[in-house]
């Protein structure tokens, strides 16, 4: 008879355990769970982020490793097969992108960490692709207990208000099916344990109707904030927040002190130039090889170059480079870096207009 666990968060389970639970199940079954059980322990994922990562519902996970999953096991193994031959073929093709903890990264973990503790409203700012994303999605993953929340705004969207409660919802396993009022009672009982959360993309709220602005910032204050229960930060792009609520304000006369009453005082900027250094390019590219001191100062360069998407392109002449020395059947070297590299400044060069 299979052995519960219940209760024993997943990344402090054993393997052991894991086959005491699942001793019924088939021999290829087991070893797909043991296999992802392992793969989580290895990167600190709980069942959420494990969700996230293998596209695999969080519920699903957490059932199937409690040994009391209803539905067919073995359509779940065949599942985690394919997601670990997809991050096979994204390691060949140089796309398997750990995380790095770049010293950019460390200083943003440092005030989201700050904003936990004064709970405070705090915004962040900066170019894209440098990395504001994935240092946030990663301090929430190991923050993952329910201390943290994150939630990116979706692009496109003039519902405003309404759509963040529902990317919020589903951030937080609130059923789809729930209507908007019910979602706002139960989003409000799911945040107890929350004690920092970062809205990302915070730069799309200025494309709403003043109406949906005026909402959002209300909810954000009296459901979210709520008088400091946790800290919240603000994410944005190529974007000045502080003026777009200037802005607004003088549009739509909303009472803006008392939003900004309960900001930090300093927006934190982030300039390519002075926070993106030469050691961070050293460890992104030190996962692709160990590239000389002249490319390294050439990537540095690229990485820093302004509104050229710095780590993001960085990221891609490697992923090109990669690839072109495995379709050779060749390791990687300078040589194939610095062609590519050449390629990109080449090709940006026609496209001045777009970056002027």
């Amino acid at each position: 008879m299979a052995t519960s666990i219940k209760g024993i968060p997943l990344k402090e389970r054993s393997a052991d355990d894991i086959r005491a639970t699942l001793q019924e199940k088939d021999e290829e079954v087991l070893a797909q769970f043991l296999a992802l059980h392992k793969y989580a322990q290895a990167h600190n994922l709980g069942v959420s982020a494990l969700g996230h990562q293998s596209g695999i519902p969080s519920s699903i996970i957490s059932q199937g490793f409690n040994g009391d999953y209803i539905g067919d096991y073995a359509a779940i193994a065949e599942r985690i097969k394919t997601f670990f031959w997809r991050m096979e073929q994204k390691a060949l093709y140089g796309g398997l992108r750990e995380f790095v903890e770049t010293r950019l990264a460390k200083v943003l973990w440092r005030v989201l960490e700050k904003t936990r503790i004064i709970r405070r409203i705090q915004i962040v700012q900066g170019p894209e692709q440098c990395g504001k994303t994935r240092a946030a999605v990663e301090y929430a993953h190991r923050n993952n207990s329910g201390r943290t929340l994150y939630v990116k705004l979706a692009g496109g969207s003039k519902s405003g208000c309404g759509d963040f409660i529902w990317a919020l919802a589903d951030a937080l396993n609130i059923p789809y099916t729930i209507k908007l009022r019910e979602k706002r009672l139960r989003i409000q009982h799911a945040l107890e344990p929350c004690d920092l959360m970062v809205i990302d993309e915070a730069h799309l709220i200025f494309s709403w109707t003043d109406q949906a602005q005026r909402e959002f910032w209300d909810y954000i204050r009296t459901d979210i904030f709520s008088d400091g229960e946790r800290g919240v930060v603000f994410q944005a792009t190529n974007s000045d927040m502080l003026k777009g609520i200037q802005d607004f304000r003088r549009r739509a006369r909303y009472n803006i002190g008392q939003l900004l009453g309960r900001m930090h005082n300093d927006v934190m900027e982030i300039d390519p130039t002075d926070d993106i250094t030469e050691d961070d390019v050293a460890l992104l590219v030190g996962h692709y090889y160990k590239p000389g001191k002249a490319t390294l100062h050439a990537l540095t360069a690229l990485a820093q170059a302004d509104q050229l998407g710095h780590f993001g392109l960085l990221d891609d002449v490697l992923t090109e480079a990669w690839t072109r020395s495995k379709a050779r059947k060749k390791e990687l070297c300078d040589e194939t870096v610095n062609a590519v590299a050449n390629e990109v400044r080449e090709t940006l060069k026609g496209r001045k207009e777009l970056y002027s």
